[in-house]
């Protein structure tokens, strides 16, 4: 049996910076849209890159998003998971991007000049551990 543990602001910060995938979550025009992302984090702000024609560059600029982070193992039922909550920003310029985000490159192929910028008001963390 595993418990369930609540986990603090800066260790859901470390775990979510230690990985690139991860899920966000809007409210679309035909109801909830989650899809898979490659995230880099940078000072407090989760960063996606994302193509100019994209449902998610269309419809969550200024719009509330959840992105949930975890890692977890089906054999020994132990793992954890981080969500951020907030409002995302889409950047258009380059020239408006860290430096140390512009190396995050996505899985899927074809251009993603548009960046996505999650400033989370919340984040709340949880791990599963055994017993």
């Amino acid at each position: 049996m595993a418990h369930l543990e609540e986990l603090t602001v800066e260790e859901s910060w470390r775990l979510a910076t230690g990985t690139q995938i991860s899920r966000i979550g809007w409210t679309g025009p035909g109801g909830p849209v989650v899809l898979p992302v490659n995230h880099v984090v940078h000072e407090k702000s989760v960063w996606i890159r994302t193509s100019a024609h994209s449902s998610m560059a269309e419809q969550i600029d200024e719009s509330a998003v959840a992105l949930l982070v975890d890692d977890l193992d089906p054999d020994t039922h132990v793992g954890w998971s981080v969500q951020f909550k907030g409002r995302a920003e889409i950047l258009y310029h380059e020239d408006q991007i860290p430096d140390a985000v512009k190396d995050l490159h996505t899985w899927p192929t074809g251009p993603r000049p548009l960046w996505v910028r999650l400033h989370p008001k919340e984040v709340t963390g949880r791990r599963l551990g055994a017993d």
